[in-house]
């Protein structure tokens, strides 16, 4: 078995053990062999057997991986699939330590002076807006045009479908055009969920094709609605790309996406900076108003998290935060909760709770700093290249040294 045959089986076979623990695989997708497929290997191993695959996998890559970038990327993520392992298996790790050693990012937790300099933004925005306070303005204007439940389920059989096909058009219009390369895509579906911690997810299917899911138990409204188709249709390019390198290459690491690595600061930070690609029109009001608002959810979320896994506050006192520091509804602050708890509401170690950081900080951090450096310096062909035709360079491990020649 070479390093790369070793790197796959023991990705899925780590996301046998989480699936088994906490009912979510760390295996977010995979479109490799079916023999190295996660279905066809043990779920039974120990965390002492895993620990020791992991340690045998570091040996052989330094051993048979002569590509420095590509290295680096594999052995950044078994590094954080250690850390779950370790995380799982009771290992005494500290909220922080636990993020860093998933994402390879620092923990921290925004001041209240800098919300409060969103906050103060976001006011001056909604001056003129109809509302008592500010909470009442922000909660009118989510109501706007809000939909959820069966009127969301049956847009996402229609008006959903026909915007999806309008995204996948400008991603090849806008960018592949300008990488003057192409990629297979045979679409994305939509489908509605319910009882599930998040808003939107990607399920990438391979064969150059996706399932996009929305939970239809939150409240969407036109504008954020927008935001997230533009977010899950980038999961979906990035994945494209990764399974065309694969085939070209034939490395089998690509052939397996694995969550809860450096990989994922990268791919929510692209998926979060999809609009900024394309030229999306940012003039419309109430859009500047929710790239206002967005920020201040987002970095109260974080402390939120922080909250409640590492300073042991309540639910109830992390709800009331998100209330009164991210204006949220108290029913959009108990659906947060679920996606940064400790555990689930069936008492499980929830999977998802340290995942917030990555949203926030792969864009800021990473993703948008760099883009906006590509568009000074006229180089957007190279920085998409870059991108998505080496997916050596997505993760946060990997990032800074793949754009060097920047």
């Amino acid at each position: 078995m070479n390093a790369a045959e070793r790197f796959v089986r023991v990705c899925c076979e780590i996301g046998n053990f989480t699936e088994k623990l906490t009912g979510v695989s760390v295996v977010d997708a995979y479109f490799g062999p079916e023999e190295l497929h996660p279905k066809t290997l043990s779920a039974e191993k120990s965390t002492t057997d895993l620990v020791h695959d992991i340690h045998q996998t570091f040996d052989a890559l330094h051993d048979e991986i002569d590509d420095p970038l590509r290295l680096e990327y594999m052995m950044g993520e078994l590094h954080s699939l250690n850390a779950v392992v370790d995380w799982l298996s009771g290992k005494d790790i500290t909220y922080s330590e636990l993020v860093e050693g998933l994402f390879h990012i620092s923990m921290k937790k925004f001041s209240e002076n800098e919300i409060d300099k969103n906050i103060e933004l976001l006011t001056d925005l909604l001056q003129s807006y109809p509302g008592d306070s500010l909470h009442d303005k922000i909660q009118r204007f989510g109501k706007e045009g809000e939909i959820t439940g069966d009127a969301l389920q049956h847009l996402l059989t229609d008006e959903l479908q026909k915007q999806s096909i309008k995204i996948g058009q400008e991603f090849r219009e806008k960018i592949f055009t300008l990488m003057g390369a192409s990629v297979p895509d045979n679409g994305v579906q939509y489908e509605a969920v319910r009882d599930v911690p998040w808003g939107g997810y990607n399920w990438y299917l391979g064969e150059f094709k996706s399932l996009n899911q929305l939970n239809i138990d939150r409240r969407f409204n036109k504008d954020n609605l927008q935001s997230t188709l533009y977010h899950e249709y980038e999961h979906h390019v990035s994945n494209l790309w990764r399974e065309k390198a694969f085939l070209n290459t034939r490395n089998l690491e690509l052939a397996v996406v694995p969550l809860h690595t450096g990989r994922c600061v990268i791919s929510e930070g692209t998926a979060d900076t999809a609009k900024d690609f394309l030229s999306v029109s940012e003039d419309d009001s109430r859009i500047v108003v929710l790239n206002a608002l967005t920020p201040i959810r987002q970095m109260t979320g974080i402390n939120a998290a922080i909250l409640l896994n590492d300073e042991g506050k309540s639910v109830e006192e992390a709800i009331e935060y998100l209330i009164n520091r991210g204006y949220r509804t108290r029913e959009a602050a108990e659906a947060s909760i679920s996606f940064i708890s400790p555990t689930t509401k069936t008492g499980k170690i929830n999977l998802f709770a340290p995942y917030i950081f990555t949203y926030f900080i792969g864009r800021r951090d990473f993703v948008h700093p760099s883009f906006l450096k590509a568009v000074q310096k006229d180089v957007l062909p190279e920085f998409f290249k870059t991108i998505y035709m080496n997916p050596y360079s997505g993760s946060s491990v990997t990032w800074n040294k793949a754009f060097e020649w920047m």
